[in-house]
């Protein structure tokens, strides 16, 4: 597996170029700002709503053992099953247990930590958050990326040692 890096003079060279590096092989891009069309839809929202309400069931599903079958207490007349009473504990667990999924699914969705990659080593990418449109492909056929690069227009091609 070869590691090539390239950078384009402009954002619409990039996302021209972006449909046939694909075919290369691993595609990621590196650019000031986000290209348009390149964010595919998320899961993490999905993540967190399931959490939240597994959580709030969970938190729910506690009280109501708790206080019917594991440890019943009579006070003051009030039913065993009070509902309403367990609304904001259940609400406040469903919060915690969204919020806890939100934080280690973002990690996992992103693949952070992730402290090292080789790409890092490449001087093109020096530039990338500033004023470069740089992408790297990670592919089998290094002698075919080349072509395609210099095909497309690539202002610079830098190969990186993994």
């Amino acid at each position: 597996m070869t590691l090539i890096v390239a950078s384009f003079g402009s954002e619409t060279g990039l996302i021209e170029a972006l449909p046939r590096l694909r075919g290369l092989g691993a595609v990621e891009t590196y650019t000031p700002k986000a290209l348009p069309g390149d964010d595919g839809p998320s899961v993490l929202p999905l993540i967190v709503l399931i959490a939240g309400l597994l959580g709030a069931g969970a938190g729910f599903g506690m009280e109501v053992y708790a206080n019917t079958a594991g440890y019943p207490v009579d006070i003051g007349g009030r039913p065993e099953f009070s509902w309403p009473a367990f609304v904001p504990i259940a609400f406040e667990i469903g919060v915690l247990a969204a919020m806890l999924a939100g934080f280690f699914g973002y990690l996992i969705v992103n693949r952070l930590p992730h402290l090292y990659d080789p790409v890092d080593e490449a001087m093109l990418m020096r530039g990338a958050s500033r004023d470069r449109w740089c992408v790297s492909i990670r592919t089998e056929s290094p002698d075919r990326a080349h072509d395609l690069l210099q095909t497309l227009a690539a202002e610079q091609v830098e190969d990186v040692a993994e």
